[in-house]
């Protein structure tokens, strides 16, 4: 079956065919739930039966044996339907949480098969609502509301059935109410606009989370600027969104809801005088006119259930529509054929990119040896780390090819390829976990000693053993403990290290270190890089001046490339950049005409520290 085929499914059929093989347990519970239904008439059925043997003189004097007998069978069908009703909800649960669970993995290793441009264009709040709150919503609609739908459509269904067997006339006048909630019902779910409505409010709840995480995540800005939840304009118009949105929606909706439920509990409105009428004219007995009244005023409470479920199972279905667009999202081609590369020698042959319409780099070509330095600069968004991150195939390139010993990326196994690459983001992040795991990334068959070898290696065994539980101490966003922006660059070296990959991207590796984690992270680059191939993204140009080879990218193209000494002598664009690099060592910032601050020093110094 194609995934246009699966598109095209909705509402019931799709979420049996996302439930797979649970939907059996769904299957069992809804026929033990239609029992349990069945089970909830016998007490009443037997008050029938008991008022009969009482009521009626013809029988002569009563038989209390025979009614005691009939209580006690009311007395076991009210403990069996519990009992099944509880078996019923069992199969629910079972089949709801595996559902979840599958669910969630194959959305989380289908998103991680998708390439990084998807994640440029969905906010994490909108993905966050999906894999959380629109998962969850479907657990709650299996495990409870697909038990209440069956037994809301067969007990009811049971009742007037039993009721036409009684009295005909009685089961005719209990139905009035049907026509008219249907009726009103569908003026409360307004028509296909409801679709839209649902719609919207999805849109609008992951509007709302996606500033929440913003605003939460730009937390420093907003004190440093004095702002407040309040003064947070983003933040501010999507609650108030929300909130106007939800108002309306209420307000629209209430009227017809309070009529529907109104007629959905009046159904003893009809049946009462028309059951009155009939037993003054001797046209119905006294026990069948008080089960009909029981049957008849009780058997609209399910279908008050149902209407509850049309509105949940209309949001579970934009729910399932926003996860199918996930797991639809076609994936990024990956080959699955094992290749023996000799070498690690990477080419860019005529590559051109783009995020979206505008494109970014145009047309690039240059090779990269085995066992070389290669350093990436140029002004601020060029297209330095672009490049970088096409390596490791984070995104795919519109036009061209980028070769790993002469083979095409595209064609090398996404896991041999990422197992080549090991890549130190600028921005390092931290899971929440403990050192030890960050370190470890799930890696198997690693032993503590590689793990704390890595961390020597990084530099950063000595401060992990100053921390409170050492390698066992939780850090990351649910962590205690803060680490500084050189300690979780060293933990990130140390996956590194521990991962041994042949091809090495720094991408700003070092831009948020102090001078002494500086000279401890560089320490450990010199451990990292010995026999790597190299890629360097970097601003201090006094960093990559030993590089084998520096290509200089302005505008999303090679503007030159060579060794320092060569480029210097060009008289372009890097040595611009080297003048301006030297020139900002040597900066003053005074007030009223004093030297506040200044970083001069000496020619000695700085050709010392150069």
């Amino acid at each position: 079956m194609t995934d246009k085929n699966k598109k095209s499914k909705q509402g019931i059929i799709r979420l049996l065919e996302i439930a797979g093989s649970k939907k059996w347990h769904l299957f069992i519970s809804g026929f033990l739930s239609i029992i349990s239904a069945v089970l909830s008439l016998a007490p009443f059925i037997i008050i029938y039966l008991v008022m009969v043997k009482l009521l009626d003189a013809s029988f002569g004097p009563a038989d209390y044996g025979y009614v005691w007998k009939l209580a006690w069978i009311a007395v076991g069908a009210i403990i069996t339907r519990f009992l099944i009703q509880f078996v019923s909800l069992m199969f629910s649960h079972i089949a709801a949480f595996d559902i979840l669970y599958g669910l969630r993995k194959n959305l989380a290793k289908h998103i991680g098969s998708l390439s990084m441009g998807y994640f440029t264009e969905k906010s994490s709040g909108e993905i966050k609502k999906i894999l959380s709150e629109d998962v969850e919503q479907i657990e709650l609609f299996v495990a409870h509301h697909i038990p209440d739908m069956v037994a809301g459509v067969a007990l009811p269904l049971l009742t007037i059935a039993y009721l036409f067997i009684i009295d005909w006339r009685m089961a005719l006048i209990a139905l009035i109410p049907i026509p008219i909630s249907v009726v009103l019902y569908i003026v409360m779910l307004g028509g296909s606009e409801y679709k839209n409505i649902i719609r919207k409010y999805h849109d609008s709840v992951e509007k709302m989370n996606s500033t929440i995480i913003e605003y939460v995540r730009g937390m420093p800005v907003v004190k440093i600027f004095n702002q407040t939840v309040i003064s947070f304009r983003r933040f501010k118009d999507s609650v108030y969104g929300y909130r106007d949105f939800t108002n309306a929606w209420s307000k629209k909706g209430t009227p017809p809801w309070a009529a529907f439920t109104v007629i959905v509990g009046s159904s003893l409105f009809f049946i009462l005088p028309f059951g009155i009428w009939f037993y003054i004219k001797g046209t119905i007995e006294l026990p069948a006119l008080l089960l009909c009244l029981m049957l008849g005023s009780g058997y609209m409470i399910p279908v008050l259930k149902l209407g509850l479920l049309g509105h949940y199972f209309a949001m579970i279905n934009e729910g399932v529509r926003r996860i199918d667009k996930i797991l639809f999202e076609p994936k990024m081609a990956i080959s699955y054929t094992p290749k023996i590369l000799k070498n690690n020698n990477i080419e860019f042959r005529n590559v051109s990119f783009s995020y979206t319409e505008k494109e970014i780099l145009h047309n690039i070509s240059f090779r990269i040896k085995e066992g070389t330095v290669t350093a990436l600069v140029g002004p601020s968004g060029a297209g330095k780390t672009t490049v970088a991150h096409l390596i490791p195939r984070m995104w795919d390139i519109n036009k061209g090819e980028i070769l790993i010993d002469g083979t095409n990326i595209k064609d090398i196994p996404m896991k041999n390829l990422m197992d080549m690459v090991g890549f130190v983001f600028q921005d390092t992040f931290m899971f929440s976990d403990t050192v030890y795991e960050n370190i470890r990334m799930g890696a198997e068959n690693i032993q503590e000693e590689d793990i704390i070898r890595a961390a020597q290696a990084a530099q950063c065994h000595d401060f992990i053993e100053e921390l409170p539980e050492k390698y066992d101490t939780i850090i990351g966003e649910a962590g205690t403990i803060h680490l500084s922006g050189g300690e979780r660059q060293r933990i990130a070296l140390a996956r590194i290290i521990l991962k041994n990959a042949p091809i090495i991207v720094l991408d700003e590796a070092i831009a948020y270190a102090d001078a002494e984690n500086e000279v401890k992270i560089q320490s450990a680059f010199a451990k990292i890089m010995m026999g790597k191939t190299v890629i360097v993204i970097a601003h201090r140009l006094s960093t990559i001046v030993d590089a084998d080879q520096i290509i200089v990218i302005d505008e999303g193209k090679i503007a030159e490339k060579g060794t320092h000494t060569k480029l210097l002598k060009s008289e372009n664009l890097y040595k611009r950049m080297w003048d301006a690099h030297i020139s900002a060592r040597k900066w003053t910032l005074e007030l009223s005409g004093e030297k506040l601050f200044s970083h001069e020093g000496t020619k000695a110094q700085r050709n010392e520290e150069f």
